[in-house]
């Protein structure tokens, strides 16, 4: 995203606002300088109903939004001071943002304070002078964890519904009472990582101590999943579950059962990392997502905000964040004052508060027989089977973040036993690989309409191929039925191929079937991707036309469909700038005919072509099945290639697929639906390499993109793979749905042990298809509901152990591919595992019918590509197939390959389970636990500024020592020694006490001192991993005493200039500078001089960009030249390349230059050289800009002068 973005995006956010869209922001308006603009605030509890201006200034709009974050300031210099607190407060949150949610949320922390919510009354609120002095809003109490009332344990105290807030929130704002929190922060954090947990801090909650960001997080090794498990979760051994916990105003446990939930600020993410914690512009990119779901109503595209990150400190999303971050930020604390109050345990304080919320809400005790059995699984790790908020509070009480990251993992290690929307326990009747929902119909609903379940992009990310497998199998489903002739007119069979369409999904399409209906006309000038509108109607338009608004138009005598994205709408010249993203193509369906209307198209005008445009704007569900299918179908057409996708999801970790450009909101509902309406677990077992090889893309589509990342999050399947299939692309079942997978292992229980055929309980057999009809079979399995090629051996599901049978049945289609598909799927075979009672079946010869729907499972799907040659051999690993373990089939019913000969089957191909004893396959194997490996101390990868924070002095429990601290071996020391045989500089050598330096300022604002502190930070880490002679300046960060007030040595020149001849020459090895800031900083810019040498002066053949009384002659460092986007290190940059340039005359010394002064030797220079003075430095820095006609800062002589 460039500034044309961020202005896009300022003009759509002014017209909501000018709507009344954002209560308390008047208006917004583009500022003075490109990338700032300026809020007009106004709210009638502040001081006299005034308007406040507030200044937002974007850091970074060449990445706008995914990299900028927004600097906010006003120049009102009589605005309330709480204007300034809710700024600072708002001002860490801003990353990744843009305009109008940056605008949102700046007016809500205002609501918030103004409220009483985040703050009490301070100077610049209005007083409401009728409230009494029994007001619920009154609290004169000092006492820590004080409020207006008391709990109770109606729904208001659990953080239900409520009319208004029963408790009022004393915010703490004694400098004792905020040491007290800040102290019991640390005691809390310092509990956590006893427990076993590793403690990270981020540079917001160090410096306030009761707000910012916090990480808790643990190792993947430590919580004894299985292999099988994180291969199904996408997690690896190594990596680190992250929980991040963002507070408001941190707030004990003993307060949070307290007070109403709504008083508790804090939000969660988890997810996983390489390391302990995240960079912090991951966590804040994390924060910047929207709390809801991965849905959200049309004409709203959902706001994602993309840290573009390939570090290894990413932070990734988990398979389940969206239902977990959903779980903890909706229901931890009402179910933590549950606990608090019943003590019971997690499961049953959840289940007290769904029926609360439901109205079915039962005493303690009726249906909550033993609330303390927390029922820990014996193979449990010591921190599992921890519960911190059962046990005895500690002498300073619990710890809240502790117990947030016990209930985080209590649900994650555990969650194929809990429903992914409700968090109920579901059935145990056997152990999934992956969590699902469970069977209340509001819960699928939500699974598979609403997008509460596992998110796609892990799926996209992790199985792009299976991914496309899914929506190609759809697209195939949503073909237009199979006509029947009857005489001359054709009839069409009246059902759909597709068995169930989404229902209920927030989608918003064209609707191209309204008969009689004039369409909208405009004119095309291809050329520009512009539409003029023929009229421009007020019922027509009606607000549907914006930015971001997506359309479809044709040309009245085509069936295609282009497809795109509104760019810019010039309402007075009824004009649209499109973004065309792509065709589809009408196939005509029984009851389905295009709107068209009577118009007849004119003749080319001026270039222009006339077309019919129709908005996004009709409910799916509006539409007749036919019209839905098709529409889905045109849909999907604009869907761009899902390797496109997943190559955007690598670079964006923290975006979702609704924020790439080119996919519109019904394209993204469309996928979610397609993917979470899978409940099956699906590996693809080829390779990519593999794939790409073997295909052959057509020359008129892009190949597919770099898929290098992608291949290291996958495991090596080569085991898996059946080998002598050569022209088929192999997916594995690893667990099919859920309830389906429960119905045949109980019928596999129920007939091997009615049968007794323990040793070979399945047998396999092939099953081919028409493509149409994979879509429903992946989902619902085989039945025989419909008849496609009749029943001439009975009613059943028809299999058969003959390869050559099957193929056949499934090339009996004629159906188009998904044509943004990289697999171009044209046959599909199913490999299926089914209970071995033959004599049970309706037949056995020539094929298996079987009339028992719980009897089957299919365990293979082989695919055939559009580019695949069926004599193409497989790629296989001869030494892979050596080791591979196969399935003993039963005696008289194997398998025959593609060849012809005796299928080998893979052991992977049939799920663990317990069918009794002596079947090699049978053998019980826990899918979810294995034991916890033990690892080394890993203390050594901790910050020291995380252990010091934990461990600070002045703690009343001063017997805690910190743990010992081993240096990391990538570490450099912040002042190193110098080693460098380029150099002859010798860092830390100077002695700035002997400096003549400009005293202490008196001044210090919270704006410069927040990106003081960012800019240290930054150089500081830049110092620190560079070699001295390539950096070319060095701070002595150990001997800073202000932070406004810097001293910089510039050295390591090359010896070719005359300057650095000059040095060598009167025995100095750095320039030393001096470096001051205003409290205007970063909006002002610093001030930059010489202390000593002295250089030779311009008039008298000197240069380096140096006045002659030494202060810097840049325009850079004037109010004409300064943007806050500048960094310190780029500023130390050009100043540098001044002191190096050669033109118009090069930098030299004076001393050099000139004969020494009486009693000093040149060679003895360096130890008595002369230095500049402060008052000449200001005169001469004031006097160059005049001469070249700079803007001179109104706060000079303060910046300057520290006062």
């Amino acid at each position: 995203m460039t500034l044309r973005k961020f202005n896009t995006d300022l003009s759509s956010a002014s017209q909501k606002i000018a709507a009344g869209a954002v209560p308390g922001v008047e208006s917004i308006a583009k500022g003075e300088s490109e990338g700032e603009l300026v809020i007009r605030y106004r709210n009638q509890l502040l001081h006299r109903n005034r308007v406040v201006p507030i200044r937002a200034l974007a850091q970074n709009v060449d990445e706008y939004p995914d990299g900028n974050t927004f600097m906010l300031f006003t120049e009102d210099e009589d605005a309330p001071e709480l204007v300034d607190r809710v700024i600072n407060r708002v001002q860490d949150y801003l990353f990744g943002m843009r305009v109008y949610e940056m605008v949102t949320e700046l007016a809500s922390h205002f609501k918030a304070t103004l409220n009483g919510g985040m703050g009490d009354k301070t100077d610049g609120v209005a007083s409401n002078d009728s409230q009494g002095a029994d007001s619920p809003g009154e609290n004169n109490s000092d006492d820590e964890g004080e409020y207006g009332q008391d709990s109770s344990l109606d729904d208001d105290a659990f953080g239900l519904a409520t009319s208004k807030p029963v408790f009022q929130k004393t915010s703490p704002q004694s400098s004792a009472e905020r040491s007290r929190i800040r102290q019991r922060l640390r005691r809390d954090l310092r509990q956590a990582k006893q427990a076993g947990y590793k403690v990270g801090l981020f540079n917001d909650i160090r410096h306030t101590g009761t707000q910012g960001i916090i990480s808790i997080s643990i190792r993947a090794q430590k919580l004894g999943l299985s292999e099988e498990a994180r291969e199904a979760w996408d997690v690896e051994e190594d990596d680190y579950i992250v929980l991040l916990i963002r507070f408001e105003a941190y707030a004990p446990v003993e307060r949070v059962v307290e007070q109403a939930s709504e008083f508790t600020r804090v939000q969660f993410r988890i997810g996983k990392c390489t390391r302990y914690k995240p960079l912090f512009k991951e966590a804040l990119a994390a924060f910047a997502e929207s709390n809801g779901h991965a849905s959200s109503p049309e004409g709203a595209q959902e706001e994602h905000r993309a840290e573009e990150s390939t570090t290894e400190d990413a932070f990734r999303k988990l398979f389940i964040s969206n239902s977990l971050n959903q779980y903890l930020n909706e229901c931890f604390v009402a179910l933590l004052k549950l606990r608090a109050a019943r003590k019971c345990s997690w499961d049953e304080a959840n289940v007290e508060l769904d029926s609360k919320t439901k109205g079915t809400y039962q005493p303690p005790g009726s249906s909550i027989a033993d609330p303390m059995d927390l029922d820990p699984s014996p193979e449990d790790h010591r921190i599992l089977a921890s519960d911190h908020l059962a046990q005895n509070a500690p002498e300073h009480g619990h710890s809240l973040p502790l117990v947030a990251m016990e209930f985080a993992m209590h649900y994650f290690v555990r969650c194929t036993e809990y429903c992914l929307c409700c968090h109920q326990k579901v059935d145990k009747g056997f152990e999934a690989l992956r969590p699902y929902v469970c069977s209340k119909p509001l819960c699928l609903f939500q699974y598979m309409a609403m997008g509460f379940g596992p998110n796609i992009e892990h799926e996209i990310l992790t199985e792009p191929y299976v991914v496309d497998l899914l929506v190609s199998l759809c697209y195939a489903a949503l073909e237009r039925p199979t006509t029947a002739y009857s005489g001359s007119m054709p009839t069409a069979v009246s059902q759909l191929s597709i068995r169930e369409l989404p229902v209920g999904l927030p989608m918003k399409v064209p609707n191209l079937f309204e008969l009689g209906k004039e369409p909208l006309k405009a004119f095309w000038l291809k050329s520009e991707d512009l539409l003029t509108l023929d009229t421009l109607p007020p019922s027509a338009m009606d607000g549907r036309l914006s930015i971001g608004t997506w359309i479809a138009f044709r040309y009245p005598a085509e069936n295609t469909i282009k497809h795109a994205a509104v760019v810019d709408f010039d309402p007075s010249r009824k004009s649209l700038k499109i973004k065309t993203i792509g065709d589809s193509l009408v196939t005509m369906s029984p009851g389905v005919y295009m709107a068209g209307g009577s118009w007849t198209p004119q003749a080319a005008l001026n270039g222009k072509d006339m077309v019919h445009i129709y908005f996004y704007d009709t409910d799916l569900d509006s539409l007749s099945e036919f019209q839905k299918a098709a529409t889905l179908r045109h849909i999907l057409d604009t869907l761009p290639p899902i390797m496109d996708i997943a190559a955007f999801l690598t670079s964006h970790p923290h975006a979702s697929v609704r924020a790439m450009d080119g996919i519109s909101a019904a394209a993204a509902s469309a996928l979610q639906w397609v993917v979470s309406s899978n409940r099956s677990c699906i590996f693809q077992v080829d390779s990519f390499d593999d794939i790409q090889q073997r295909g052959q893309p057509s020359e008129d589509k892009p190949q597919p993109p770099d898929l290098a990342n992608l291949s290291k999050r996958r495991k090596n399947r080569a085991q898996e793979r059946i080998p002598g299939m050569p022209g088929w692309i192999q997916f594995r079942f690893a667990q099919g749905s859920p309830d389906k997978e429960l119905r045949f292992k109980r019928a596999l229980q129920e007939v091997a042990a009615r049968k007794a055929i323990h040793q070979t309980p399945t047998i396999f057999a092939w099953h081919g298809s028409s493509l149409c009809n994979w879509h429903s079979i992946v989902r619902n399995g085989l039945d025989f509901n419909q008849v496609a090629n009749g029943r001439a051996y009975g009613n059943g599901v028809y299999f058969s152990p003959h390869y050559q049978t099957s193929v056949g049945y499934a090339q009996r289609s004629s159906t188009v591919w998904w044509p943004n598909s990289a697999l171009k799927i044209t046959t599909c075979l199913s490999l299926n595992e089914i209970i071995n009672a033959p004599d049970e079946f309706v037949s056995r010869t020539p094929h298996y019918v079987v009339s028992q729907l719980d009897w089957h499972q299919c365990r293979y799907l082989f695919a055939q590509a559009g580019w695949a040659k069926e004599t193409l051999p497989a790629k296989e690993d001869p030494l892979a197939v050596q080791q591979q373990r196969f399935h003993t089939q039963a005696p008289g019913l194997q398998i025959a390959d593609s060849s012809g000969k005796a299928m080998r089957i893979p052991l992977a191909a049939i799920p663990f389970r317990h069918v009794g004893a002596g079947s090699e396959a049978a053998q019980p194997l826990s899918t979810k636990r294995t034991s916890v490996r033990r690892e080394e101390d890993e203390s050594a990868e901790e910050e020291p500024e995380d252990v010091d924070f934990l461990f600070s002095e002045g703690e009343s429990d001063e017997t805690r020592a910190p743990p010992n601290k081993k240096p990391m071996a990538h570490e450099r020391p912040i002042t190193p020694a110098s080693t460098d045989t380029f150099t002859d500089f010798q860092p830390g050598a100077l002695d700035i006490a002997q400096l003549h330096t400009m005293r202490p300022p008196t001044f210090a604002t919270d704006m410069a001192t927040k990106a003081l502190g960012r800019e240290l930070s930054s150089l500081q880490k830049v110092q620190s991993r560079t070699p001295i002679h390539e950096l070319g300046w060095y701070m002595d960060f150990d001997k800073m005493e202000n932070i406004f007030h810097w001293i910089v040595e510039f050295h390591s020149f090359d010896p070719s200039l005359p300057l650095a001849h000059d040095m060598k020459k009167v025995g100095v090895t750095s320039v030393v500078f001096e470096v001051r800031f205003g409290k205007n900083f970063p909006m002002a810019p610093p001030f930059v001089r010489v202390i000593r040498p002295r250089f030779l002066p311009f008039m008298e053949g000197g240069g380096g960009h140096v006045t002659a009384g030494g202060a810097m002659c840049m325009e850079l460092l004037t109010n004409s030249g300064w943007s806050p986007a500048n960094s310190m290190e780029s500023v130390f940059l050009q100043v540098r390349m001044a002191l190096c340039a050669l033109e118009p005359k090069p930098a030299r010394l004076e001393e050099a230059v000139k004969p020494p002064h009486p009693g000093t030797t040149t060679s003895s220079y360096g130890q008595h050289c002369r230095s500049y003075g402060v008052s000449e430095a200001i005169d001469a820095y004031i006097r160059a800009a005049r001469t070249h006609g700079w803007a001179v800062p109104a706060d000079l002589h303060q910046t300057a002068n520290g006062i």
